[in-house]
């Protein structure tokens, strides 16, 4: 395993940079690509810059100029041509979990202090009842809008066309999940979101179209789903809902997907469910030795035995970029057994969002891999991994302590427990909240005991915190398990075998229901932290 050189990339500031870049670079090429009925509609590079200048001249002759923009929907081009107009006019775009009540929504909404909220039609509703008096337009209104843009300037109005954003200008306010206290809004500039861009695409070499699944008020979304591919010059293919990913993967045949670990686990449980339904999954296995065997005297021949695995996605795929929370490297492993890389990465809001990914041709096992070049590392005394660079936040809108506490000397301090290896390869290893305390003053990571135990294959989700000085875990097994209850003992005593005397778990409570999340579907823990970042 060597390192090797960064992929290199034109450098751009400010997402209007990235716009105009990307339409005189790439052109007519396709960027976005979407259903609309029975047809796809693709379009260009060109197209789209031509379509944001329209909508910002629209906004700025409405009078929304330099001022705060929320934006509520589904994934959708409009979502992304409404937050390139916002962002590019110098006004900041404040992206809305579409997954909120209307009381959260109307609070982030007074809390960002938006004199605009543009909604699609499917979450108009939310529009209707709000508390907040605030304009509103909907998106399926934009075609008509965007040929009133045009016809504005056409007539001269090109006082948007002319703005050019600077790069330290605040671009976006990004609302954490808030699973403590109220949430917290995130100031990212426009260079902290190109930082972050162009420092994952030197680490990650992408070729070909993407589909975009993540969701777009999420920075990893945007940032992975949408502005690398941008800067690359590749299709960014819209997928509205996982409902749809099966026809999606078939009608696109894209090459790239990045998702959380969730999206890919279960993508994977579907090959051998389909395997095992066809009588197949016996044959599978063995042609994944004879394939790792082949490999290993470097014959490649995954293409050949498992065409039929990836005909499921459309034929091409190659590549999943894994983040947002820790995947299990059996995944890992098992896709690279298939015949598709997934490379896990990590990355937090308020550093834009990524701070290091694992590289196609450098994978370190167990780790989220090196830090991108815009950002450095540090791990504290007491084991916090601490970020500084080009992509670390500007601060919490109108919360100075909050930000003082979160930034030292420019350093970020996650909250995430970490280890850097001898190859420069990151690792985290937990939460600094979850950090289980015990009578004797030892810190035990409750997620790296949880790790352990979500190899036992009938648990689905699994927390493990302190009480009365023991570890506890809680557990919800697999409702298809009838005798879960039976077992959950004797496989639990295996785990303690494997682990440290100290780390052994003294207590089991089975739960009959799952945890309650949050709207990323994350676990909230007891302690009201959630389960990771």
């Amino acid at each position: 395993m060597k390192h090797y050189n960064l992929y290199q990339h034109t450098r751009v500031y400010s997402l209007k940079e990235l716009t105009d870049f990307c339409a005189a670079e790439y052109a007519e090429k396709t960027a976005f690509s979407y259903e609309k009925g029975k047809d796809i509609v693709s379009v260009s590079y060109s197209q789209f810059r031509s379509d944001g200048l329209a909508f910002g001249t629209y906004l700025f002759d409405k009078g929304y100029r330099e001022c705060h923009i929320a934006i509520l929907g589904e994934n959708s081009y409009f979502w992304l041509l409404s937050y390139f107009a916002v962002t590019n006019g110098k006004s900041v775009a404040v992206p809305i979990d579409k997954d909120l009540s209307p009381d959260q929504v109307d609070y982030l909404l007074r809390d960002s202090e938006c004199k605009l909220l543009i909604c699609s039609d499917q979450y108009a509703d939310i529009a209707a009842q709000l508390h907040t008096s605030i304009d509103t337009i909907n998106m399926k209104d934009l075609p008509d809008l965007l040929k009133e843009g045009m016809r504005l300037m056409k007539e001269g109005h090109l006082e948007y066309s002319a703005i050019a954003p600077g790069k330290d200008d605040l671009a976006s306010i990004v609302y954490t999940s808030g699973t403590t206290g109220k949430p917290k809004g995130v100031m990212l500039s426009h260079n902290n979101l190109c930082s972050s861009m162009y420092g994952s695409c030197c680490n990650v070499w992408l070729d070909g179209a993407s589909l975009l699944i993540l969701p777009l008020h999420h920075t990893f979304g945007l940032v992975a789903g949408v502005l690398m591919i941008m800067l690359y010059g590749y299709p960014v293919c819209i997928n509205r809902s996982l409902k749809r990913l099966s026809s999606d993967f078939q009608k696109y045949k894209p090459q790239n997907l990045f998702a959380v670990p969730l999206v890919v686990e279960t993508l994977y449980k579907n090959i051998w469910n389909s395997a095992a339904k066809q009588g197949k999954d016996r044959l599978l296995r063995k042609l994944i030795s004879v394939s790792n065997l082949l490999l290993k005297i470097k014959v490649d021949l995954r293409k050949v035995f498992f065409r039929s695995v990836m005909d499921a996605f459309g034929g091409n795929l190659n590549l999943i970029i894994s983040g947002g929370a820790p995947i299990n490297e059996k995944y890992i492993d098992g896709f690279r057994s298939l015949g598709i890389t997934v490379l896990n990465g990590y990355g937090i809001t308020e550093c834009g969002p990524v701070v290091a990914v694992n590289r196609n041709q450098f994978i370190v096992p167990g780790s989220v891999g090196m830090p991108i070049c815009c950002n450095e590392v540090m791990i504290a005394e007491n084991g916090e991994l601490l970020v500084r660079g080009e992509n670390v936040m500007l601060g919490y809108y109108h919360d100075e302590k909050m930000t003082s506490q979160a930034l030292t000397d420019g350093w970020f301090h996650t909250g995430d427990i970490g280890e850097i290896d001898r190859y420069g390869a990151l690792h985290i290893t937990g939460r600094i909240k979850n950090l289980i305390i015990l009578g004797n003053g030892e810190n035990i990571s409750a997620e790296l005991i949880e790790q352990k135990l979500y190899s036992i294959p009938y648990l689905k989700e699994v927390i493990v915190y302190g009480m009365d000085n023991l570890i506890v875990a809680e557990v919800f097994p697999d409702e298809c398990v009838s005798d879960a209850g039976e077992r959950i003992d004797e496989d639990i005593k295996n785990i303690n075998r494997q682990l440290p005397q100290n780390q052994n778990i003294g207590k089991i409570i089975i739960r009959d229901t799952e945890f309650p999340k949050t709207t990323t579907k994350k676990i909230i823990r007891k302690n009201g932290e959630k389960k990771h970042d």
